[in-house]
């Protein structure tokens, strides 16, 4: 299981995208009935919805999409906003039509397209392969020991960035300072004693060294929704929240 995220000093960050357009050239017979008893020319919500053949849940707080027919509606949690009209993944630069194709982005992300550099995050790199595995950690969390134990075994083919993240409090940022503090002079020792659970027997940071990485890294995994740690991303984007059953078969793309 996933350590759960506590967040104690990272301010809210919201990203918001909208994309709405008018329907040019679209058949009169393709919009929703009106219901002015509703409001202002409100579509009737049984015109709107009817018909529906699916829907999935957007990576976003609240929101669902949803397929009704030909159309492709987006509906808060508690059914009383709908949004209609083109919207966009800006992360992947991709127009969503399906929800087949909003299920598949929603479970990936392109760092290298948001400019997310994890050697900015305080990455330590353990392992030289060609593919890059990105592994967010909490240096007291049990869970990700064990994870970090196989990583060596894998070094050969996958470079595995460990990122500090803070998430079990006051104890858990200090850690982090530790391991961000050393790591700007001498990363190897600062690996070393992630890899090996040793972070509680480094020098006590002096003021201010550390915290820069830290707050990136948390403002990071508040952007990428990141609620419990260890956290990986894959070599083709794909997320996975807690340590997979099977590393390297998750590695390589299988269930």
């Amino acid at each position: 299981m996933p350590t759960p995220l506590k967040w104690t000093f990272v301010p809210l960050l919201a990203l918001v995208v909208v994309g709405a357009a008018v329907g040019q050239g679209a058949p009169p017979e393709a919009a929703p009935k009106m219901d002015t008893a509703q409001g202002q020319g409100a579509p009737a919500i049984q015109s709107l919805l009817h018909g529906i053949t699916g829907m999935t849940r957007l990576p976003v707080a609240g929101v669902q999409m949803v397929q009704a027919g030909e159309r492709l509606l987006f509906v808060s949690a508690n059914g009383r906003y709908v949004f209609t009209g083109p919207a966009w993944d800006l992360w992947h630069g991709a127009r969503l039509a399906s929800l087949g194709e909003a299920a598949h982005l929603a479970g990936r992300v392109d760092l290298k397209r948001l400019g997310l550099d994890p050697a900015a995050l305080g990455a330590l790199d353990v392992g030289g392969g060609t593919q890059t595995v990105v592994v967010f950690v909490d240096p007291r969390c049990p869970h990700c020991r064990a994870l970090l134990k196989a990583l060596p075994a894998l070094g050969a083919r996958y470079r595995f960035r460990l990122v500090p993240l803070p998430v079990l409090g006051p104890d858990s940022e200090q850690a982090v300072a530790r391991l961000d503090c050393l790591a700007e002079r001498e990363p190897k020792k600062a690996r070393e004693a992630l890899l090996f659970g040793k972070v509680e027997a480094l020098p006590e940071p002096t003021a201010g060294c550390g915290q820069a990485r830290a707050q990136r890294a948390l403002v990071t995994a508040e952007l990428l929704g990141i609620t419990g740690v260890p956290y990986l991303i894959a070599p083709d984007g794909r997320m996975q929240q807690g340590a997979p059953a099977d590393l390297s078969q998750w590695l390589e793309g299988s269930p």
